[in-house]
């Protein structure tokens, strides 16, 4: 684990556990050509379920009442109609082709009508406890020092309070794509948002955070001890 990086005790998971005034929005809009396949990767199946039903699903269970925000884009088509009987709002980005995950982020935040605003990318697949019990009354990232990111992914430095510095490729401590803004961040996001141009519209979401950084948010860093979470990048992560 990381010198600083706070490490989330929890207790046994239940249904429901979270009580807060917030939109989860998971961001699902890209190709995903890495994984050579010809679903959108959110479409894959795992077990007896699509990935995004697996995500929405996992939301529900951590918390009492949730608003879910879906941001598709490549095959919005198939998506939208999968998710019909889904407790999801869906997001549609128009231009995913030409754009990256800063735009789908975008999207989403400025449909946010609740106090709070957690975004999770769409590519992982995660348990209950990745969610459950974590503070939701101040911005957060979380982040892996267990080596459930590869290490070409983006990771992050933490400073001596425990607040996300900088985030950059080439870290030992991972970004595991999942943040929580609330309060000062969620002004300073919209700030950034209502200024976006194409230049921006072509930004990666840590990248985003970043931005949000230099202009004085705060981040903590959390680790869930329970947490299992896996980015699913090639087909063979669907086997694991």
């Amino acid at each position: 684990m990381g010198r600083f990086t706070t490490s989330i005790t929890q207790n046994n998971t239940s249904k429901n556990t979270v009580d807060a005034d917030i939109s989860v929005a998971i961001l699902s809009a890209g190709v995903g050509a890495r994984i050579k396949s010809y679903e959108p990767r959110c479409m894959l199946r795992i077990c007896d379920k699509t990935l995004i039903e697996h995500q929405i699903s996992t939301i529900e269970n951590c918390f009492k009442k949730i608003d879910v925000i879906s941001v598709v884009g490549y095959e919005s088509g198939r998506i939208i109609k999968k998710l019909s009987d889904k407790n999801t709002r869906i997001i549609e980005n128009q231009s995913y082709s030409t754009t990256n995950t800063a735009e789908s982020l975008r999207l989403a935040f400025n449909n946010n009508v609740k106090k709070g605003f957690l975004f999770i990318h769409g590519d992982l697949l995660f348990n209950a406890e990745t969610l459950n019990q974590l503070d939701y009354r101040k911005s957060f990232i979380l982040v892996d020092n267990n080596k459930m990111f590869e290490d070409k992914e983006v990771g992050v430095t933490v400073d001596r309070n425990n607040k996300a510095t900088i985030l950059s490729y080439g870290l030992p401590t991972k970004w595991c794509q999942i943040a929580f803004m609330i309060g000062k961040e969620l002004k300073i996001a919209k700030s950034i948002f209502n200024r976006f141009d194409n230049h921006h519209k072509k930004m990666l979401s840590f990248e985003v955070i970043n931005k949000m950084i230099s202009m004085g948010a705060s981040f903590e860093c959390y680790e869930p001890n329970k947490m299992k979470i896996m980015e699913i990048d090639r087909i063979k992560d669907i086997v694991k």
